[in-house]
């Protein structure tokens, strides 16, 4: 169902100056690392009915491990839709190392609702069938099943669904099979999965059936795609055309997108001083981004449903495709043309334009049409994005556009590293005993820019003083912040600028007659650790391409003399370039680097390269520079 995606959020700290959380260590069996648990069996039986009921039934035997396996199953949730779906729990047991069997009171389960995530505020109707395991130990068994029915579908005489082949963990057996009435048209496609299903048309039904026997486990790599793309999985879809979809989408739409006279009024003011498309435009933009709270509904068909636009204009709130709706109903009425657009996140399997079905998006935003006739893609649910850019987890991406009630396959735009730059300009002296002072002034726009503005947003005074000041000993670890300020944070058509000065003391280490200085700029140490890895399985993703530029003028004593500087550095690959230089002017020395980076997606093969680039640029911002006191 379409919700703004918490990747959104995941993504956020990815991107200040590649500082990386540390995410999922690198694990292989070669490294002798355990796996917490293993599926010894995975099935599970699908059943289309003639009248489109969805019967979904779940065997699971999985082996305990290690103590993550145990905390992993301690809780088991059963998750189902009060209005649409009913849920059976045949037996839940437990099978202890010493043959000794635990049965769980099913009946006796508690019910409670889906838990609500501060971040992301996502209302619904999904409720929780919730049991603890007691005595679940190492070595123990878990064997569980339980039936969901979905009694009506979303799509009328449609289906659409997808399987998992066991997750992560070791897997000695899954099976998937799909029985589907002769008759109904349908297709299927399979990712990561290089086995054929066995098909058998019986009198009145047609079963589909996956196996997997004995797959390893698998593991994440840092910055690598995520669960939902590395297992196994297939999809199967009974609609004939994405025209089926949005002609099914519109249909959900038609007395929605109408705006009152309130919400006319409000445009009319809204847009008075602004005299050109582009100007209107962004003023609606920024009035639904900044303005219009995000609250997600998953309450059945609301779930693909938008809300009544004069509603969500009064309440003030609404979720991904209630911002797209209102978007789109705002720019119509100043002659705009937008059309909502389906997206899948880069958190999970991205659309395949052969396989026409709603189940693969998770997110929605909007095409305009703009006077040369292009279309550009706006994302309403940000309040951090600036029109005319996109969060990465946009970017790049398949679409499905509603034009007109027909519906266009398409792609997101991926910026290039010129849109995602940061600037970094600093000025700092070096007194007679080594001590540093230093003044900056940093710039930032695209991602970095959307980062810069939602810790401005939603983080309290004291986690901003705490973030420069990490900056601050990023440079050196003695530094003392003196002071900071923001520019710009409450706009969406500028720059975000920080401003910020430390001083530190012992900052060169100084005897003899001579000081040996590194330059001052903050050390890239995640970005080591991402590329540490000799190669890689699995593409690297920063999610976007990046550009950063360093001009730092660091002044000497005028008793001092340098007497070494590293020289120049150019490297220059398919995957970006980076250049620097060390000039002297009297008693200052300027240095300069440039970096640009096609970090979108990097390839295995071209894990190299980028390697090779961003190792160049750590060395050289570590540079060292000699200077010797004149006698």
């Amino acid at each position: 169902m379409f919700k703004k995606p918490l990747s959104f959020f995941l993504l956020l700290p990815l991107l200040f100056s590649l500082l990386i959380p540390s995410g999922v260590k690198n694990a292989s069996a070669s490294l002798g690392i355990k796996s917490p648990s293993k599926v010894l069996l995975d099935f599970t039986t699908e059943r289309i009915t003639k009248n489109f009921e969805d019967i979904l039934t779940e065997h699971e035997i999985i082996k305990i491990i290690t103590k993550k396996g145990i905390k992993k199953y301690s809780t088991l949730n059963f998750p189902y839709s009060k209005k649409n779906q009913k849920l059976k729990i045949y037996y839940i047991k437990i099978i202890k190392p010493d043959g000794s069997i635990t049965r769980i009171n099913t009946p006796g389960m508690k019910t409670v609702t889906a838990p609500f995530n501060p971040e992301a505020p996502i209302f619904s109707n999904q409720l929780l069938k919730t049991v603890t395991l007691p005595g679940l130990s190492k070595g123990s068994i878990l064997d569980y099943k339980y039936r969901v029915t979905t009694l009506k579908p979303y799509m009328k005489n449609n289906f659409f669904t997808e399987d998992y082949f066991g997750g992560m963990s070791p897997v000695y057996k899954s099976v998937y099979k799909l029985i589907i009435p002769n008759g109904v048209y349908y297709r299927y496609r399979q990712y990561k999965l290089d086995i054929k299903p066995l098909i058998a048309v019986g009198e009145k039904n047609t079963t589909i059936t996956w196996t997997v026997w004995q797959r390893g486990r698998l593991t994440k790599e840092r910055l690598g795609p995520g669960e939902s793309i590395i297992v196994p999985h297939v999809m199967v879809s009974s609609v004939k055309s994405w025209n089926d979809v949005a002609a099914w989408y519109q249909s959900l739409t038609k007395n929605q997108i109408k705006p009152g006279k309130n919400l006319s009024v409000f445009i009319k003011t809204l847009i008075k001083s602004k005299k050109t498309e582009l100007q209107k435009i962004r003023a609606i933009y920024n009035f639904v981004s900044k303005k219009i709270r995000y609250v997600g509904y998953e309450f059945g068909i609301e779930g693909y449903k938008p809300s009544n636009v004069n509603t969500i204009f009064k309440n003030r709130f609404g979720d991904c495709k209630d911002h797209a709706t209102l978007f789109s109903s705002m720019l119509g009425q100043i002659g705009v043309k937008s059309y909502p657009v389906f997206i899948p996140t880069t958190e999970i399997q991205d659309m395949d334009p052969g396989l026409p079905t709603p189940f693969t998006f998770d997110h929605q935003i909007t095409a305009i049409r703009l006077k040369n006739g292009k279309l550009t893609f706006a994302d309403t649910t940000s309040n951090v994005t600036s029109f005319g850019d996109l969060p990465p987890m946009d970017q790049g991406r398949n679409v499905l556009i509603i034009i007109n009630g027909r519906g266009v396959t398409a792609k997101t735009p991926v910026f290039p590293p010129s849109k995602n730059f940061v600037s970094y300009v600093e000025h700092a002296s070096l007194d007679g005993y080594g001590n540093i002072s230093s003044s900056s002034v940093v710039s930032y726009t695209g991602a970095f820019d959307m980062y810069e503005r939602y810790l401005y947003y939603f983080t309290s005074k004291r986690k901003k003083t705490l973030s420069v000041l990490k900056k601050v000993h990023e440079i050196t670890p003695y530094g003392k912040l003196n002071s900071f300020s923001f520019e710009n944070g409450d706009s969406l058509s500028k720059p975000f600028i920080l401003n910020y000065s430390f001083s530190a003391k012992n900052y060169a280490g100084m005897g003899r007659g001579r000081v040996i200085i590194r330059i001052p700029l903050a050390a890239k140490t995640e970005l080591s650790k991402i590329t540490a890895p000799a190669q890689r399985k699995y593409s690297l993703r920063f999610g976007y391409n990046f550009s950063m530029k360093n001009t730092v003028y660091l002044t000497i004593p005028s008793n001092y003399v340098v007497v070494y500087s590293p020289g120049d550095v150019k490297i220059r690959n398919r995957m970006g370039n980076f250049s620097s230089s060390v000039t002297l002017k009297g008693n200052t020395i300027i240095f300069r680097s440039s970096l640009s980076a096609r970090g979108y997606k990097i390839s295995p093969e071209d894990y190299h390269k980028a390697r090779r680039l961003f190792n160049a640029a750590i060395k050289s911002i570590s540079n060292q520079v000699v200077a010797c006191k004149i006698k």
